[in-house]
């Protein structure tokens, strides 16, 4: 996995972290500007990790995203 800037990341993730908000997988109280934390690419250039900030420190939630398919493929809790 390669870290990449967000700027570089194509997928519009806000529709996904607006379901995400709505089913209280994360909080509403986390402002758009610092939520995302890292954007990671692996080396096929197919999938995108983008982990999400959450309330808790050292806690993320974090979504793969297919490249190909144009569409986020699920979230996972992690706790580093």
């Amino acid at each position: 996995m390669k870290e990449i800037s967000s700027n570089d990341s194509f997928f519009n993730i806000w529709p996904y972290v607006s379901e995400l908000k709505a089913a209280k997988i994360l909080s509403k109280k986390i402002k758009e500007s610092d939520l995302v934390h890292k954007v990671y690419r692996n080396s096929t250039e197919d999938f995108e990790h983008i982990l999400l900030a959450t309330e808790k420190e050292n806690h993320f939630v974090k979504v793969v995203v297919d490249r190909n398919k144009k569409k986020a493929m699920g979230y996972l809790f992690l706790d580093l």
